[in-house]
C-alpha cells in the first residue's frame, strides 16, 4: 500500500500522485470515525515554542512536500498532493492554555474533542495544537490524515522533531519494529494474491446469506449457552493452525461476540490512559512464562476487557482486534514520499476466563499461529484487490471486515532512552489509529524510556466508562507480576 512516486510540475505547483489505497483513505471519513491518526506527547517543563517550531520547520515542513500540499482530484478521479501556493507553517498550528487544574482530565477532554474534529479538505491535511499548562509543562497534539502516512511513519515523523539531548542534538532514528505478535515469517507475494483472490470470492458468496460475521454470531450463542451450563465451547475452531486459521477468519469470520459496546458509533469520544508500567518488570514476567513482552501486555488487555464486560453484565467468549503490521523494512531516513505500507491481522483475545495464567497461554498460542502463518500478507493482498473496486463497494467491504473487530490495537516499541523537545525532556508519547465502520475503540501500547504506556480512545456512547478499562489493565499486570502463589 505504498504511494507511487509519480510527480510533475503544474501551474499550481508541484504535484505528487497518491497511490490507490492512499487515495481511498480520503473518502473513508465518517462523522463517527475520522481517518485521522491522533498523537500526543508531553514534557516535564514548558516548551519554548519558537525553538520547537523552528525544528518543525526544518525537519518536517521543509523536508516533506505533503505537509505543504492539499489533496486535489482530477476529472478522471485521480488524486494528487498539490503544493499549496503561499502555504505557511503558522497556519497549521494553534496554541491553547489548558483550563485549571491542567491535569490528565483536561488534556484528555481536549484530545477527545479533537478526535471528532474533521480536517479542512481545502488545506493540508494535518494540524498541531501546542498546549500550555499541562502538569507544569507542555503538550503537543499532532493530527495527520491517514492518506499522508500510516501510523508507523507518523511515529517516525514524531521522533524526527525530538533531540537526543537538551542542547538540540538530533536523535538517531529509532527503529519501529513490527509487533512480534504478528510478524509474518516470510513473504510469498504470488501465492498470497492467489489465496487472497479465492478468499475474497468465497467471502462474497457467503455474504449473501450471512452479511456480517457468522462465526461471531455463533460464538455469541455458544458463550451464552456456556454461561448457563458451565462449559466453554468453540475450542475446535481455535485449534486450526497457521494459514488455515487465516482462511477461517477471512471466509467465515472471527470469534467476536456481541458485547456491551456493540452498536453504532456516534460523534462523541473519550480518551483515557494508564499510569506507566515498568518495561523491565514486563520482561521479567514474560521470561517467567516463556512468553514475549507483547504476549504479556496483550493478555492484560484481554483481562481488562473481561473485567469490563463482567461489570456490565455481558457474557463474551472472545474479543477480536485489528492489529496493524508494518510490511516494509524500517528505513531510518524516511523517504520524501510517505504513504502507507501496512496490513491488518485479526487477533482474537480470550475473555471467557478470569484465570489470567490460562488467558496468557491462550494469547501466546494464538500469537504463535499468526507468526507461523501469512495472515498479514494475505490481508494486504485482499486490501489491494478491494481497493480497486468502486468507492461504494470498497467502503461496504471494508465495513464488513472492520465490524468483525472491536477496534484497532497497536503495539509500538519506541526508544528506550529519554528524548527532548526544544530542550525539555519528553515524559510520555501516545497515539491512536483511526477506526472504521462501527468499531468502538482504538488502543495503543507504547514503550518508551524503559516504561510502558497504554492509551485508549473510545466511542463515548458505546464505552461508557473507558477509564475502568485502563484501571483493569493495570490490575491485570499487577496480578501477573505477583505470581500464582501471591494471587491466592
Amino acid at each position: 500500500m505504498s504511494t507511487t512516486t509519480e510527480q510533475h510540475a503544474s501551474s499550481a505547483g508541484r504535484r505528487q500522485r497518491l497511490g490507490v489505497q492512499d487515495a481511498l483513505w480520503l473518502e473513508m471519513d465518517t462523522p463517527g470515525n475520522l481517518m485521522v491518526v491522533d498523537s500526543v506527547f508531553w514534557t516535564d517543563g514548558p516548551i519554548d515554542w519558537d525553538r520547537y517550531l523552528a525544528v518543525m520547520r526544518e525537519r518536517l515542513w521543509e523536508r516533506y512536500p505533503v505537509f505543504r500540499s492539499v489533496a486535489v482530484r482530477d476529472d478522471d478521479g485521480t488524486w494528487w498532493w498539490e503544493e499549496q501556493e503561499g502555504a505557511e507553517l503558522e497556519a497549521r498550528y494553534r496554541r491553547v492554555e489548558l483550563p485549571a487544574p491542567g491535569g490528565d482530565a483536561e488534556l484528555q477532554a481536549l484530545l477527545a474533542e479533537q478526535r471528532v474534529a474533521p480536517l479542512d479538505p481545502g488545506e493540508p491535511l494535518w494540524c498541531s495544537i501546542l498546549v500550555d499548562g499541562y502538569r507544569g509543562g507542555s503538550a503537543v497534539i499532532f493530527r495527520g490524515h491517514h492518506a499522508i502516512a500510516d501510523g508507523i511513519r507518523m511515529v517516525q515523523l514524531t521522533f524526527s522533531v525530538f533531540d537526543a539531548s537538551p542542547d538540540g542534538t538530533p536523535a538517531a532514528p529509532a527503529p519501529v519494529d513490527r509487533p512480534d505478535a504478528a510478524a509474518p515469517t516470510e513473504t510469498r507475494p504470488s501465492g498470497v494474491v492467489a489465496l487472497a483472490t479465492g478468499a475474497v470470492g468465497t467471502s462474497w458468496q457467503l455474504a449473501r446469506t450471512a452479511l456480517t460475521n457468522p462465526v461471531g454470531a455463533a460464538h455469541s450463542v455458544v458463550s451464552l449457552t456456556s454461561a448457563a451450563v458451565g462449559a466453554v465451547g468453540g475450542r475446535a475452531v481455535a485449534a486450526v493452525p497457521g494459514d488455515l486459521d487465516t482462511v477461517r477468519k477471512l471466509v467465515l469470520g472471527t470469534r467476536n461476540d456481541n458485547a456491551a459496546w456493540t452498536g453504532h458509533v456516534g460523534d462523541r469520544k473519550v480518551i483515557s490512559w494508564s499510569e506507566p508500567l515498568s518495561l523491565a518488570e514486563t520482561k521479567r514476567i514474560a521470561h517467567e512464562h516463556g512468553a514475549t513482552v507483547n504476549d504479556v501486555l496483550v493478555t492484560c488487555v484481554a483481562d481488562s476487557l473481561r473485567a469490563y464486560l463482567d461489570a456490565h453484565g455481558t457474557v463474551c467468549h472472545s474479543v477480536t482486534w485489528d492489529v496493524p503490521v508494518n510490511l516494509q523494512p524500517f528505513d531510518p531516513d524516511l523517504p520524501v514520499v510517505l504513504g502507507n505500507g501496512f496490513a491488518l491481522v485479526q487477533l482474537e483475545l480470550p475473555t471467557h476466563t478470569d484465570d489470567i495464567e490460562e488467558a496468557l497461554r491462550t494469547v501466546r498460542g494464538r500469537m504463535a499461529r499468526i507468526k507461523r502463518g501469512h495472515e498479514a500478507m494475505v490481508d494486504f493482498g485482499i486490501q489491494a484487490l478491494i481497493s480497486r473496486l468502486s468507492t461504494g463497494l470498497y467502503r461496504t467491504s471494508i465495513d464488513l471486515l472492520a465490524n468483525r473487530a472491536v477496534g484497532v490495537l497497536s503495539n509500538v516499541p519506541g526508544p528506550q532512552v529519554p528524548l527532548y523537545a526544544a530542550g525539555q525532556r519528553v515524559e510520555s508519547i501516545l497515539g491512536w489509529a483511526p477506526t472504521a465502520a462501527d468499531q468502538a475503540m482504538s488502543l495503543t501500547i507504547y514503550s518508551y524510556d524503559s516504561k510502558v504506556f497504554v492509551g485508549l480512545a473510545a466511542d463515548a456512547g458505546l464505552v461508557h466508562d473507558a477509564s475502568t478499562i485502563m484501571t483493569g489493565f493495570t490490575d491485570a499486570f499487577e496480578r501477573l507480576a505477583r505470581g500464582p502463589a501471591d494471587r491466592r
